[in-house]
């Protein structure tokens, strides 16, 4: 099955299509302009403001849940529990492939709870209708009450919500785990998480596999190898049925046209479902080329059997099938329905699996900090080369504080703290006590370190140590340091709003870029010039620290800066400003499924003309002390409005060609192109010899090729 999972926001849908969870209710007018969408407040609460059926309505639906769970069980158990389960997430997957991302949000989670309900009924009740024949009109009732409970949940939390307010950040966190809780199951794109998991497993192989009998890093690659095993399968369905589609005569009858779609979409759904498998852990083995009682741990460890799981009753609810994925039927028979999906959980898993292991659990637990912040250094090496970007560097104030990635280079100058620790099971409920903890370890902690570090470098004492205790100097022309925080797990609602935990005694004034390990990594890879991302990181600090846009979603505002290059807003007392740009470009480049047919999409870029990036090098040997004011600049210039420096270069190319309007665009062009109070832009030919004007620091002088 090809469809990934998108990363994406929590933004309105503007096609006037619904989405999965419905178009919900506002009760704020929005105005939309420059990629974003400005609400105002209401000066009274929903009861007042002449929306009393709508909030009567938001109230009601918490009071249906029970009901719509016994219409889904009693639903499921008339057919085949256990396969409903199999090609539901196919059907989901059909679902994903075809539609946007916001469109489908929540849908998975959906599919996975419904497998929690599976495993918590009775056992000898679902094997009794394990193999059971039923009509095909079964898939897409329980698909239905699916969404249809999960509306009914949106609503309730929509209610919750407005019931208890948002007194303050911390409210608000909490309101956004709850949220995250019943519908968000991506915790970043695969092409980052998968190495990031090898980087912390890899090294623990020996020690996992003694304590454990299997190395942990054996779970993904198991993962990998069923999923292209099941992907296989679903191609020739896939196949298959496309011909029995096009062989059939054309109707003219709309509802025999939906029936017979209707129909073979059952058909895929049936027959490209994973099968319950007699052997999983000998199948993995001749998979993997591993000894068979490897993968027979290996699969213990992965399974969550039937009837394990009598205490799950709401979407809310902690459900072991979200990170033990395969379905112990018996002591012989499982079934693993969506093995690629694996990797958002594998790290979780990996930690459950060390739990009853102390030594094992301490050495899991320190190699994700030491991986954590190799893999910071080695991305920021990337984008500002190695000599530019310092791990471990230390300074002489009390208890001798070590800086975990430093970048300083002529122009930018970013202090970044990594945090590795895990995010737990009550906080990801949104447990109050246990947010707190993990706010004042994962914000609160990270904010002092980073504004202590700032101090001491703005204090110009210039005694730093590397590593190996050698001294550290850094170059001339840094500016003021932009703060970064780098979490490995994936908590959205500290990004979003960088709650105080009640233990901060500083942070850095101009504000601080909480973003996780796996974005960090995303970011790296679409701005790959210094300029680029060195901008975006100082936008992105700036925009917390000024509380507007509101981010939920880390692709949603790289692709917002990329379209509308979006600046930091400060929202008036009544006003809340979210993005209202999707990162549906990001989306289509990191799940885009490669086939004979489809042409990989194009990676996402600044639209900064690559001759101003060049411009932008040069002017670092040449000119260091202008670099940090024009990269700024250059890099607040939307996409759009390099039009003119485009034409320009163009006409500096024709000029060798000795016509009279050729040369006068060039000349013209030579005469410098304003773009902004801080940015005059001049092209020249690589051929024109003569002298340019002087250049100050709003000056960048471009070579056309």
């Amino acid at each position: 099955m090809a469809a990934a999972r998108s990363r994406v926001g929590r933004r309105a849908v503007q096609d006037g299509a619904e989405p999965y969870l419905g178009a919900g209710t506002s009760f704020l007018t929005p105005v939309v302009v420059g990629g974003l969408r400005r609400f105002r407040r209401p000066a009274d609460g929903p009861r007042e403001s002449g929306l009393r059926d709508a909030w009567n309505e938001m109230q009601q639906a918490e009071q249906q849940l029970p009901l719509m769970l016994a219409e889904i069980s009693q639903t499921a158990l008339a057919a085949d529990p256990v396969m409903l389960y199999s090609s539901l997430h196919v059907l989901d997957a059909m679902r994903r492939s075809s539609l946007p991302g916001n469109m489908t949000f929540g849908s998975d989670a959906m599919v996975e709870f419904y497998g929690g309900l599976v495993t918590a009924m009775p056992a000898d009740q679902v094997l009794q209708r394990l193999g059971a024949d039923f009509h095909p009109q079964a898939l897409f009732d329980v698909d239905r009450l699916l969404r249809e409970y999960a509306r009914a949940e949106s609503q309730a939390h929509q209610a919750k919500v407005l019931g208890e307010g948002a007194a303050d950040k911390q409210a608000s966190v909490l309101h956004m785990l709850q949220m995250e809780q019943r519908f968000d199951r991506m915790q970043g794109y695969p092409a980052q998480l998968r190495p990031i998991f090898k980087e912390i497993t890899a090294a623990l192989a020996d020690q996992s596999r003694a304590v454990l009998g299997f190395a942990l890093h054996q779970a993904l690659e198991a993962a990998d190898a069923y999923h292209a095993r099941r992907t296989v399968q679903w191609d020739e369905v896939m196949t298959a049925f496309e011909h029995a589609s096009a062989a059939l005569p054309p109707s003219p009858d709309r509802e025999q046209r939906v029936q017979v779609a209707a129909t073979l979409t059952a058909g895929v759904a049936t027959f490209g479902a994973s099968p319950v498998e007699d052997d999983l852990p000998g199948v993995l083995a001749a998979e993997l080329g591993a000894p068979r009682e490897e993968m027979v741990r290996l699969v213990a460890a992965l399974t969550t059997p039937l009837g394990s799981q009598p205490a799950l009753m709401a979407l809310g609810d902690t459900n072991s099938l979200r990170r033990r994925p395969v379905i112990g039927l018996d002591t012989a028979r499982w079934l693993w329905a969506r093995p690629g999906d694996f990797i958002h959980e594998a790290l979780d898993w990996a930690a459950d699996a060390c739990r009853d292991h102390p030594d094992l659990l301490k050495s899991f637990d320190k190699q994700r900090q030491d991986a954590s912040e190799e893999q910071v250094r080695r991305t920021l090496s990337a984008v500002f080369e190695e000599i530019n970007v310092h791990h471990g560097a230390t300074y002489p104030d009390p208890g001798n504080p070590d800086i975990d990635v430093l970048v300083a280079m002529p122009g930018a100058l970013l202090t970044v703290e990594a945090k590795g620790g895990r995010f737990t099971d009550p906080a990801r409920r949104a447990a109050p006590d246990r947010v707190n903890k993990k706010t004042r370890e994962f914000v609160d902690k990270a904010l002092e370190q980073n504004a202590r570090t700032i101090a001491y470098l703005d204090s110009g004492k210039g005694n730093l140590r590397t590593r190996n205790k050698r001294r550290l100097v850094l170059p001339d022309h840094l500016p003021a340091a932009v703060s970064v925080i780098v979490t490995l797990e994936r908590v959205d609602p500290f990004a979003t709003h960088l709650p105080d935990g009640g233990k901060r005694r500083a942070e850095p004034k101009d504000g601080t870029w909480l973003v996780t390990l796996a974005d960090l990594v995303m970011v790296a890879d679409i701005l790959r010039h210094p300029a680029e991302f060195y901008a975006y990181a100082r936008t992105r600090a700036a925009i917390a620290k000024a509380g507007g846009p509101r981010v939920f979603v880390e692709a949603d505002a790289l692709a917002a800066w990329l379209e509308h290059r979006i600046e930091p807003v400060q929202p008036a007392p009544d006003e809340i400003v979210f993005l209202d740009t999707g990162s549906e470009a990001v989306n289509d480049y990191y799940t885009h499924a490669t086939t004979s047919n489809a042409p990989s999409p194009a990676r996402p870029v600044s639209g900064v003309p690559a001759q101003v990036l060049d411009a932008l090098d040069v002017l670092h040997r040449e000119r260091p002390q202008d670099w940090n004011a024009l990269a700024i600049a250059a890099l607040a210039v939307k996409p759009a409005d390099w039009r003119p420096v485009r034409k320009a270069l163009r006409a500096a190319q024709q000029a060798t060609a000795r016509t009279r309007r050729a040369r006068k665009r060039a000349r013209r062009a030579a005469d410098g192109i304003h773009l902004s109070p801080h940015l005059t832009v001049y092209v020249r030919a690589s051929t024109d010899e003569t002298s340019h004007p002087a250049l100050g620091p709003t000056a960048l002088l471009l070579a056309a090729p």
